[in-house]
């Protein structure tokens, strides 16, 4: 069985990493598969294998596509087991929109700003054999941008 906790922490990315997150953690909810128990390990592979790895780890914790697709299809096991399953694919999903926000919201300041602090909610289980894996669980905020002229508090 999976041990999970939440929590928030700040991560620093930019708007193109930003992108890739959301994206990432897409990939992580349609190939995942938590509700049958059996994760499409190759679909998760080929779709981060164009992350890369400082985002795989900003997000997932685990940075390798390989090493994420390993992770989900843990989780997705012990997870249909528990049959908590579709759980997790609504918290991904919370996560995903909340990712999706803050895009929406940078987005706005165009190319103002090149990277950002933003604290986020994460869900994260420890596997039986120790392996970590996280997601986004819901919305982030904003704390600080940078621009040429260093950061500004938000």
């Amino acid at each position: 069985m999976a041990r999970s906790r939440e929590y928030a922490t700040t991560i620093t990315a930019s708007p193109y990493q930003l992108l890739k997150m959301s994206e990432a953690q897409r990939v992580a909810l349609e190939s995942g598969n938590f509700r049958g128990g059996s994760a499409n390990t190759a679909a998760i592979v080929a779709g981060l294998s164009g992350i890369t790895a400082t985002v795989l780890g900003l997000i997932f914790v685990a940075s390798t596509p390989v090493g994420v697709a390993m992770g989900i299809a843990s989780l997705a096991s012990s997870l249909f087991a528990a049959g908590t399953g579709s759980t997790v694919e609504n918290v991904i999903s919370n996560g995903i929109a909340g990712i999706d926000k803050i895009n929406n919201q940078i987005a706005l300041y165009g190319e103002r700003y090149d990277l950002y602090q933003i604290k986020f909610p994460f869900l994260e289980y420890t596997l039986q054999d120790g392996t970590v894996i996280r997601f986004i669980s819901g919305n982030g905020v904003v704390q600080k941008a940078h621009s040429g002229n260093g950061w500004e508090v938000f």
